[in-house]
């Protein structure tokens, strides 16, 4: 307590760290930081807590801290133990009550940025040039400090009184070390006797601090209803009352407005809403004695809350719990590319629990600083604009890349915390993963708490891909093939991955910026240039194309050499990528040059079966021994009449053949000699063929195709021939 005496030699003390902003509204009306003396006039200064207390704000901006402490106050005038007394210093510990300093020095215990800081403030409070207050007070008790130095402790880490705001449930988390927990009322899944069964007992053993929000709200409704757009209010009594559920409700501010409850457009008084303090239950407290309602604090049922409230701030007392374990840890944003980037690089942990049970899981925003060096005492900022949200998986614990199947999630929420709420099963380890949308691209930092009945432990996820090959690549007028059904698909960027031994393999393809729908897929074709895409040699793939990221996941791939082709869905959309492929095991992964190096390409006129053709050939010419290969792929049946080429299964093998008849010598051949969707393409691997076997007997390539074909259309098919030395393809024969 010597810290706070004022000896013989000494000075009143003087927080020369405080910056404290005023709002405009209120430096109107400043008149200098003061000490209580000097404001209350003829009121005597005290600490002294009366019941009953009628905590208001007159020209202050901070209306969600003022409600914070009026439901705080509420507790104790319950006959709860009191929750602000004990994180005030200097106070009576047997009486827990706050005790007024000797020399202005006050201490605070305030909790944020995930644990119990330190807060030391003067009793200098900002007064005003007339009658009007600049700060907290009671309204029956304009000499109670207590409200005040509260306020200042708080609106100093905040930093001051014009801070842009926050919500009561954010403030009490850290006025009190509450958990705070976020009901939206609109939210259609919220079920309202299930709402008040859970509060109304909880609040009566004083359990619970609970305020309210409205949204924004119509001047035409605030005339109304008599409630303030986008304002808190504190509740601080719940009853039941003839089937009622009828909350006590208060408004912070000292010109607050009665709850009108006006119905229709007539501006006609419904009495059933407005509940008359004649009613015997409600005009009485817990311990019999007359309770009127003090200026600004009405009586509310639980279906007009949820007509006119949107939020309802809950904040539960800590001690509900056995155990918490707390994970503090910073994120850096500024590579980040906004919602459609994958989840991979997110904060992630697993929470074990041996017994399972209920556990709330907590994510809570740090407050940012403007200081430049450890001297500069600029003050502690509130946060950034954006949205926070934390997602759970159960039965996995390693690191998640994608968010899809989560189990559950909390809300995202423009404040400092979202909570989550679950039943873990016994022995379940989870994966707990951290989101955001529309957060400022710099560093933040967060400590994510778990509140549970039972022991438990949080530790940073692991990646079961220990190894783990990154390449960078890009989309560009050249590169960008499209989807497996554009004839130019094969012009996509591809990589040969080598796989030495048998492992799970994990693909991350994902956008530098922008959100085109992409897509990445795994082949085994050796570890070559991937022509056209068959059904068959896919090992496996991102599935559906989707905005910013695509992922796939392999178990068992055996060990050999592979082809991972990136695409997006158009043609001709332009990006820069990078591909990420994890493994249990060291693999090489490498660049493929999709263009044939130092070949011939050949890409020859249309040609096109009718219902009565099935079979087309021509003959190939060269002049030196030439190795040569034979793509086709085809466009589609239509009618004559129709421009559009719709996607359709013409089935089709090409071939190169030598001779005819019984001497006919087939060179090669697509798809091990079977018909294949030639929407996706058919191929010949390369072929050497030499002068005389194209004078005689005579080299053809063969287009063949199966299946029907509707009466009075055709199939078109694209046919390109690469060689490493010029060849010629002559007109095309048919064979019925």
């Amino acid at each position: 307590m010597a810290e706070f005496e004022l000896g013989m030699d000494q000075t009143m003390f003087t927080d020369h760290d405080a910056h404290l902003g005023l709002s405009p509204t209120q430096l109107a009306v400043f008149d200098g930081w003061k000490r209580p003396e000097e404001i209350l006039g003829s009121s005597i200064p005290t600490m002294n807590a009366n019941q009953n207390l009628d905590l208001v704000q007159d020209v202050a901006s901070d209306c969600s801290v003022v409600a914070s402490l009026c439901a705080s106050s509420a507790r104790a005038e319950k006959g709860h133990p009191a929750i602000l007394y004990s994180v005030f210093y200097p106070h009576d510990s047997i009486s827990q009550q706050p005790i007024r300093s000797q020399n202005g020095k006050y201490i605070f215990r305030l909790y944020f940025n995930g644990c119990w800081r330190k807060v030391i403030i003067d009793d200098c409070l900002p007064a005003s040039d007339g009658s009007r207050a600049l700060h907290v007070l009671d309204r029956k008790n304009k000499g109670l400090l207590w409200p005040a130095l509260v306020e200042k402790a708080y609106l100093k880490i905040r930093g001051g009184y014009d801070f842009p705001g926050s919500n009561s449930g954010s403030d009490l988390w850290i006025l009190t070390g509450w958990i705070p927990e976020q009901v939206f009322l609109h939210n259609e899944e919220v079920e309202r006797e299930a709402l008040w069964r859970r509060i109304f007992k909880s609040f009566n053993y004083g359990d619970v601090l609970i305020t309210l929000g409205t949204g924004k709200i119509s001047d035409t409704e605030e005339s109304k209803t008599g409630l303030v757009s986008e304002h808190d209010y504190a509740v601080i009594d719940l009853r039941e009352c003839d089937q009622r559920c009828m909350f006590l409700v208060k408004n912070p501010w000292s010109e607050g407005g009665e709850w009108l409850a006006y119905t229709g457009d007539e501006g006609e008084r419904d009495p059933g809403w407005q509940i008359s303090m004649s009613d015997a239950a409600l005009s009485k407290t817990p311990n019999g004695k007359s309770h009127d309602t003090e200026p600004g604090t009405f009586w509310m049922n639980i279906h007009d809350i949820f007509q006119h409230f949107e939020s309802m701030y809950l904040n539960w007392n800590p001690g509900l719990f056995s155990y918490k374990e707390d994970f503090h840890f910073s994120w850096d944003l500024t590579q980040r590319n906004g919602r459609w980037t994958s989840i991979w690089n997110n904060p992630q942990y697993q929470i074990y629990s041996m017994a399972g049970g209920t556990v709330w899981l907590i994510l809570s925003r740090h407050l940012k600083s403007d200081r430049t060096s450890p001297s500069d005492s600029s003050p502690v900022r509130a946060v950034d604009a954006g949205f926070i949200s934390i997602y759970l998986y159960l039965d996995k614990g390693d690191k998640i890349y994608i968010a899809d199947g989560q189990c559950s999630r909390s809300p995202y929420v423009d404040s400092l915390n979202t909570l989550l709420k679950v039943d873990l099963p016994k022995t379940a380890r989870c994966t707990v993963v951290v989101s955001e949308q529309e957060l400022d691209r710099s560093s933040h930092s967060f400590t994510l708490s778990a509140f549970s009945l039972q022991p438990l432990s949080i530790s940073e996820a692991d990646d079961r891909y220990h190894c783990l090959a990154v390449r960078s690549g890009e989309w560009t007028s050249a590169t960008a093939g499209g989807n497996a059904s554009s004839t130019s698909h094969f012009q996509n960027p591809q990589f040969r991955m080598e796989l030495p031994q048998l492992s799970d393999v994990s693909l991350l393809l994902e956008l530098e910026s922008g959100e085109l729908p992409i897509h990445v897929k795994l082949m085994r074709n050796n570890g070559e240039v991937v022509r056209f895409v068959t059904t068959r040699d896919i090992v496996g793939d991102s599935g559906e194309y989707r905005k910013g990221h695509a992922f796939a996941e392999i178990r068992a791939v055996p060990a050999g050499r592979y082809t991972i082709i990136c695409s997006t869905f158009e043609s001709g959309q332009l990006g820069k990528f990078t591909l990420r492929v994890g493994t249990m095991l060291d693999c090489t992964v490498e660049r493929l040059s999709t263009r044939p190096a130092g070949r011939f390409v050949s890409p020859l006129p249309t040609v096109y079966f009718s219902e009565q053709i099935d079979r087309l050939w021509a003959f190939v010419d060269c002049s030196r021994l030439t190795r040569l290969s034979v793509v086709a792929q085809s466009r589609g049946a239509t009618r004559p009449t129709s421009s559009r080429h719709e996607p359709s299964d013409v089935p089709l093998k090409i071939s190169l053949e030598m001779g005819q008849g019984p001497m006919k010598r087939v060179l090669g051949v697509s798809g091990d000699d079977e018909f294949s969707n030639g929407y996706y393409g058919v191929q010949i691997d390369d072929v050497d063929i030499q002068p005389y076997m194209c004078a005689q007997p005579g080299v053809r390539v063969v287009v063949e195709r199966a299946g029907p074909l509707e009466s009075g259309s055709q199939a078109g098919v694209n046919i390109e021939v690469y060689s490493d030395a010029p060849v010629e393809v002559g007109s095309w024969y048919q064979s019925q």
